[in-house]
């Protein structure tokens, strides 16, 4: 008479546990999440963060600009999805807006925004052009000026928010 269940069949190496692949994201304090874009998408709008303070006080030149831009802060009954990862500012010039640190939730119409990225890529294309052109004209054919430039696009820093 054999036993079935030895300890032998029982043991680790013979049972298989199913593997979880996990995956890990470094935490993004300015993420926004993806329900709320689509949704301000559909009505034209397009979202981002506007800073608010700098070194402790307002940045009221920065806001200035940027209202003139054309962004709007966002209210809190417009994200209520945000309230749980954001704060709503309850004094001061910004009372009323959902903030994360330094920066608050602004909202522009998306034309706006893409015209006014093609100004400033235009813009750049000229001073770029003009900078060529300049630079070939100082060439002389006793000794010619090469352009091999290539340009590169860097970022910046990551931003610091307040903990």
């Amino acid at each position: 008479m054999t036993r079935l269940n030895t300890r032998s069949t029982q043991n680790r190496e013979t049972e298989t546990r199913e593997e979880t692949d996990y995956t890990y994201e470094e935490p993004n304090a300015t993420s926004i999440p993806e329900n709320v874009k689509q949704r301000f998408e559909g009505q034209g709008l397009t979202l981002g963060w506007l800073r608010i303070d700098m070194k402790g006080s307002d940045d009221y030149m920065n806001v200035g600009k940027k209202m003139n831009q054309g962004w709007e802060f966002v209210t809190p009954t417009e994200v209520p999805e945000m309230s749980a990862t954001s704060f709503v500012r309850k004094d001061g010039r910004y009372a009323g807006v959902i903030s994360r640190g330094d920066v608050a939730l602004g909202k522009i119409p998306t034309k706006k925004l893409e015209a006014k990225k093609e100004f400033y890529k235009k813009k750049s294309v000229e001073q770029m052009e003009a900078v060529n052109s300049q630079l070939m004209k100082a060439s002389n054919s006793r000794m010619p000026i090469s352009n091999n430039s290539k340009s590169t696009v860097v970022k910046g820093r990551t931003p610091q928010f307040q903990e």
